[in-house]
């Protein structure tokens, strides 16, 4: 099955953000270090690399769609598809690299990892962002016709953002990683319990509203049925799994 989704990600992006968040904290990302993000969506993880680098750092930001992305003299923005184009960058050319499964389909992403390990420097974490194929679960809903709307539009959505067949970075990062010479990984998976009318089920929304032209089978009838749901305190769900991998070059 073939599906045409959106240029731009939307607020499907925000899905993986806080995780990515929560790990920059606890990486060590020193002023004027050069930084390569994959999939930078929006920008907003961008921003806060930006301000980790520092004014005489850089961070290269790569997306498919990078009309949304303002280039400042910290910032290098450039547009390349992942299936088609080699990442930016030689051998040794960044300090830390920065990665978000990209909106869709990735065809070959065991090879986009190896290019990213191979412009990784000595001493550089690799941070790879996911969202695992574990369907997520429906807990609570007003009534069985909602929870099938809610079960079965929450599963197209995964599908959209993952691709058809559930894409991750990789099925066995232990393997990948050590392979090439990465040490001191760690994998860090969590969900959440979103309610009706809180933040979470707003996100799912509005990522269902952003999407709806694209998701097979679902009627603008049950797109606006989603999104008042979605509203619904009655409500209770929970969240798309979403996972971090980090590991470190040998120094």
């Amino acid at each position: 099955m073939t599906t045409t989704l959106p240029a731009r990600p939307g607020p499907i992006h925000q899905l993986l953000n806080p995780s990515i968040h929560t790990l920059l904290d606890r990486l060590d990302i020193k002023t004027n270090q050069r930084v390569l993000e994959v999939g930078a969506g929006a920008g907003e993880i961008t921003a806060r690399l930006v301000q980790l680098v520092g004014r005489y750092g850089a961070v290269t930001a790569v997306d498919t769609d990078t009309s949304h992305l303002t280039g400042t003299p910290v910032v290098d923005v450039q547009q390349r598809d992942p299936n088609r184009d080699l990442l930016p960058g030689q051998a040794d050319s960044y300090d830390h690299i920065v990665a978000r499964w990209p909106h869709g389909t990735l065809r070959d992403p065991a090879d986009v990892v190896e290019q990213m390990i191979t412009r990784l420097r000595p001493g550089g974490w690799l941070v790879l962002a996911d969202i695992t194929p574990n369907a997520p679960r429906v807990y609570r809903s007003p009534d069985d016709e909602s929870l099938t709307l809610i079960s079965t539009v929450m599963g197209q959505v995964q599908r959209a953002v993952t691709g058809w067949y559930g894409g991750t970075w990789t099925a066995a990062p232990e393997t990948l990683l050590l392979d090439h010479g990465l040490a001191q990984h760690c994998i860090h998976a969590a969900t959440e319990t979103w309610t009706g009318g809180g933040p979470g089920c707003r996100l799912l929304a509005d990522i269902v509203t952003h999407l709806h032209p694209t998701l097979t089978d679902i009627t603008q009838e049950d797109a606006d049925r989603f999104v008042g749901l979605m509203a619904d305190p009655r409500v209770l769900l929970g969240s798309y799994e979403r996972r971090v991998i980090h590991a470190r070059e040998r120094t």
